[in-house]
């Protein structure tokens, strides 16, 4: 199997079109700045969905969306609900014209549940890029309403910038601050495909400064060697040998980055390569608390691919990406590229332990 870096044709010059999502808070407006900043950088237009839930009813009676209770349907209900969001996303333009002047905007107005609505006009209006701010809302509410970020990780056909309403990054930082991101690999050609795109986004919010992007290699070492998957049963034999593995890739994806299309971006790459059994929570750590001899300041997004599978697979093994997007305070770049069957490419590869052949199981999209 393997896989195309985005659902459709796109340049390589960075994004050309931009889907905000908004749902009339303000926590989800805070996505205008940084989608206006990535837009006049990479000369693209922004477009601002609002979805406007349809009215459910249920027998005689039934009961709505906001739970009122009403004898038949309302049509007239619905055709000012659209007029209303129409109005808001006029007004968006005009609150926020200092940070949309000299962009091109459009605005989308549409009936359906948010998720899969917003993942349909994205497809319909050819959009390579979406950015919104997520609330972070959990328990029952969550559970009513959905989760337009947890779905993109599983549903969306473009990358996702998520930002989170009270995360660390709220807004766009100046022109001159350089951005690094770190995107996390486990490998595979799969987690490959969140590179270019991070690029693009580090490249367009960086300015005129060097930006940064760290490759970060995790080695979960129990879910790949010793019986019965125990730490006990891994040597330092076994540890270092991983580790070198791992050093060989990164340094391998390095140089392949400082030539061809990915040059042309000219950002500062770096790598580091850390052995934990716990993927997610490194990961975290890495960004949030990147410490150095050269510096000591966080990044400023991750950057993944994910797999999105669902069913069985995701109750038993749990999702890297999911648990990242739940737990992190900062802006995460969520990159579900399109499977395509090949022969002879899977997302697992196998290594040479001891004597032993065993499979090196990819955690992106574990997912």
């Amino acid at each position: 199997m393997r896989y195309e870096r985005f659902a459709g044709e796109r340049s390589n010059t960075m994004f050309q079109r931009i889907l905000v999502p908004l749902d009339g808070s303000e926590g989800a407006e805070r996505a205008i700045p940084v989608a206006a900043r990535i837009a006049r950088t990479s000369g693209a237009s922004i477009v601002f969905i609002r979805v406007v839930p349809p009215p459910a009813w249920v027998g005689a009676f039934g009961v709505g969306v906001h739970g009122t209770v009403a004898v038949q349907p309302k049509v007239e209900a619905t055709e000012k609900d659209l007029a209303d969001a129409t109005t808001y996303l006029e007004a968006i333009t005009t609150a926020y014209a200092g940070d949309l002047v000299g962009l091109n905007t459009e605005i989308d107005v549409a009936t359906g549940v948010a998720s899969p609505t917003i993942f349909s006009s994205a497809r319909d209006e050819y959009v390579d890029l979406i950015v919104m701010c997520s609330h972070g809302e959990t328990g029952l509410k969550r559970w009513v309403l959905g989760s337009v970020a947890q779905q993109a990780v599983r549903h969306s056909p473009v990358p996702v910038l998520v930002l989170n309403e009270h995360g660390m990054v709220s807004s766009a930082p100046e022109a001159t601050h350089p951005l690094r991101a770190l995107v996390a690999l486990d490998g595979s050609a799969l987690a490959e495909t969140a590179l270019e795109p991070a690029a693009q986004l580090i490249a367009a919010l960086s300015g005129s400064a060097e930006g940064e992007v760290h490759l970060l290699r995790v080695v979960d070492l129990p879910s790949a060697y010793g019986k019965m998957k125990s730490q006990a049963y891994i040597s330092d034999s076994m540890q270092e040998e991983a580790r070198q593995e791992a050093e060989q890739y990164v340094k391998a994806v390095t140089d392949r980055l400082h030539e061809g299309p990915f040059a042309a971006f000219k950002l500062n790459i770096t790598s580091s390569v850390v052995v934990s059994t716990d993927v997610a929570g490194t990961i975290i750590k890495q960004a949030e608390q990147a410490k150095s001899a050269e510096r000591s300041t966080r990044f400023d997004m991750i950057a993944l691919a994910t797999h999105g599978h669902g069913g069985l697979r995701r109750l038993v093994m749990g999702s890297v990406t999911e648990h990242i997007l739940g737990a992190t305070r900062l802006p995460l770049l969520i990159v579900r590229p399109r499977e395509v069957e090949t022969a002879g490419d899977e997302s697992g590869s196998t290594s040479q332990v001891e004597g032993t052949e065993v499979e090196i199981q990819t955690w992106a999209g574990i997912l």
